[in-house]
């Protein structure tokens, strides 16, 4: 019988399973281990994604995995050139600074970027902006009750909304204290900071060059959080997912401008 066919499968396991992982299943198929190799749903973002992401869009902060279609996607990263970057970025730029016309774009699309940027109003706004009306913004989110944040506080509405009245343009080293705290509270903490120090190369608590790399979280949230805020900033909300199928440390909000 011959194996049944799925085009979304290649980029599935791409997205979902370790390189090395993915490798062995190759090889077991080529010696005949394995007759083929299983063949699984289509993830819900790639669903979600052809039914809201239409016309022309931006991706911000796709690292070396972009989620969006190349062929109506421009994609924007801040950096090229560490080990989370986009190395072939089209717009290459700050995510609170976009250097792109008004109403540009039909949709924005961002997937584990907003956490790493200390004024959350003040990059939503600007992410507000470059979108025309009636148009989408496309958020997947770290959860912060399943991720190495789950001993930190999240960060509610108000907290958000002084940090637009007060940060400037300086480094944010307001959340190192109770990053620490919370942090050094995982049962795996020890083998966190052993992988994050060979990854990167600097110590687990230098914060200067996680700021230089934006290898931070500044804020913790569930979608409640930050469904608070998109609607705050005059979104409307579309679609809501908790818990993602493909990435179970992650939710997601769809919201329309």
């Amino acid at each position: 019988m011959a194996p049944p066919k799925n085009t979304n499968l290649k980029r599935l396991m791409k997205k979902i399973l370790p390189r090395k992982l993915r490798h062995f299943l190759r090889k077991m198929q080529a010696a005949g281990i394995i007759p083929y190799i299983p063949v699984l749903p289509t993830p819900l973002i790639d669903t979600l994604i052809k039914k809201y992401c239409t016309g022309k869009g931006l991706e911000i902060g796709p690292g070396k995995h972009p989620c969006c279609d190349p062929k109506n996607t421009l994609f924007l990263d801040k950096h090229t050139d560490n080990q989370d970057g986009a190395p072939n970025a089209d717009i290459v730029s700050d995510a609170s600074q976009l250097p792109v016309y008004d109403c540009y774009f039909d949709f924005l699309f961002s997937s584990h970027c907003l956490e790493h940027c200390p004024n959350t109003l003040k990059t939503l706004y600007e992410w507000k902006r470059v979108i025309k009306p009636g148009s989408i913004m496309f958020l997947v989110l770290p959860h912060g009750d399943r991720i190495f944040d789950k001993h930190r506080a999240k960060t509610d509405l108000e907290h958000h909304i002084r940090d637009f009245q007060t940060l400037t343009d300086k480094h944010d080293y307001s959340h190192v204290d109770e990053i620490k705290e919370g942090w050094s509270k995982n049962e795996d903490f020890e083998e966190l900071k052993k992988q994050f120090e060979r990854d990167w190369g600097f110590q687990m608590w230098d914060f200067e060059s996680r700021v230089e790399h934006d290898v931070i979280h500044y804020h913790v949230w569930t979608q409640n959080e930050v469904i608070d805020v998109l609607k705050y900033i005059g979104l409307k909300i579309l679609y809501v997912v908790d818990i993602l199928p493909e990435r179970d440390d992650s939710f997601l909000v769809i919201a329309k401008k």
